[in-house]
């Protein structure tokens, strides 16, 4: 089984990969359910579990930003 830091670390690359320039700033707006549920077989109940965490180990680290819990929208700070 995939552990938090783990799929943290892939949807950084991810967010890494999609991340475009808006106002100075890298973002992006890529939805990570579909990409989840393909990339580790993750079910809908799932992914929602494991994107939070996910995007809340990213915070933690201090590698992006998500000003709305319930939008798509990751801001890189690094």
């Amino acid at each position: 089984m995939v552990k938090i830091p783990e799929y943290a670390d892939a949807v950084y690359r991810f967010v890494q990969a999609h991340a475009t320039v808006e106002g100075g700033r890298r973002v992006c707006r890529e939805p990570l359910y579909p990409w989840l549920m393909e990339e580790f077989d993750l079910s809908i109940q799932d992914v929602k579990g494991v994107r939070t965490a996910a995007v809340k180990e990213l915070e933690r680290r201090g590698l992006v930003r998500r000003p709305n819990p319930r939008g798509v929208l990751l801001i890189l700070t690094e």
